[in-house]
């Protein structure tokens, strides 16, 4: 059995495998911003882990000091406390934690605003409690919480020899280009081995039509009963997979299916805007349209804006 299967499962087998060796290697002199993008949140979290553990792990420590790939043991205290949230030299931030939720419901995960980029920026003057690296993870960094981000970017650009920051998105145009630019980025793979989503081909079909046809879709996502919060966020979760797919440029995981067909064209050569921005741009779009999901707004009104964004865009790319 792999070990990862026993602490670390979501990146456990063949298909993280090579990452989880690249993590191995890039240990032996750690970049100091990691990019995590692809896979899914589970996925992106767990090997931001398996990064922390490669950093810290004894026995990664030591293999490290010997000119080898600093593979982690992932059975050592270290790295259960690290895989558990609970190492000290290990912080998690999410911009997608409200500040009432976080002063309500301290957890391991913790909200990132300017309070606690401020107190980030404060601690990282000081050494880490073990031997190894303080490793900083820092995810759902929306355009809405771009001051905090901004508020780190020094830290991000002056090397440490004792702290790392890894950021996780599910691409990496969700994220400001300073911070992408000072990355080492890898991309994970989509899941094959995933239970397809039967109720969701229809809509993954009508919203795939509607960007080619500018028909249907709208109608459908406005019916009543047509549309709940679960099948939208999953609706947008395959949106995400297929841009993934498409900017990997048809190299990962997983057929393409209707939706990478429809927006394919968005990266291709030519038209009004580079190819750069309008992956941004979609990126973009739908980060806010998952934050607008998690704060309640009806998801047929987030999927029509959403969707009506992406056709203009298309329509406008195809005239010039």
């Amino acid at each position: 059995m792999d070990v990862a299967d026993r602490l670390l499962p979501a990146i456990a087998g063949e298909d993280f495998a090579r990452l989880r060796g690249v993590l191995a290697r890039l240990a032996l002199a750690p970049p100091q911003t990691l990019l995590l993008e692809g896979g899914d949140e589970t996925a992106r979290q767990e090997l931001a882990r398996y990064w922390a553990c490669a950093c810290n792990c004894p026995q990664a420590l030591a293999a490290a000091a010997r000119g080898e790939p600093a593979a982690p043991c992932l059975a050592c205290p270290v790295c259960a406390q690290i895989a558990a949230g609970e190492h000290l030299d290990v912080l998690a931030f999410d911009g997608r934690i409200g500040n009432r939720e976080d002063e309500e419901n301290p957890g391991p995960v913790m909200a990132f605003n300017m309070r606690r980029a401020r107190e980030l920026k404060s601690r990282l003057r000081d050494a880490p409690h073990g031997p190894g690296r303080r490793v900083v993870l820092l995810m759902g960094l929306s355009p809405a919480r771009d001051e905090a981000a901004n508020a780190l970017l020094k830290a991000l650009e002056e090397p440490s020899a004792h702290t790392v920051f890894v950021l996780l998105a599910a691409q990496r145009e969700q994220l400001l280009p300073t911070l992408v630019s000072r990355s080492f980025c890898l991309t994970l793979p989509w899941s094959e081995t995933a239970t397809p989503d039967a109720g969701l081909d229809a809509w993954e079909a009508a919203l795939a039509d509607f960007l080619h046809t500018g028909r249907g879709f709208l109608e459908k996502a406005a019916a009543r009963g047509g549309l709940d919060a679960p099948q939208a966020a999953r609706l947008l979760l395959s949106c995400q997979r297929a841009l993934v797919h498409v900017l990997a440029g048809g190299a990962s995981t997983g057929a393409p299916g209707p939706l990478a067909d429809a927006l394919a064209p968005l990266l291709a050569a030519g038209g009004k805007a580079s190819p750069v921005h309008r992956a941004a741009l979609c990126g973009r779009w739908l980060d806010e349209a998952q934050e607008m999901l998690r704060y309640g707004v009806a998801p047929a009104r987030v999927l029509e804006g959403f969707a009506s964004r992406l056709f203009v865009l298309l329509r406008g790319e195809a005239a010039a």
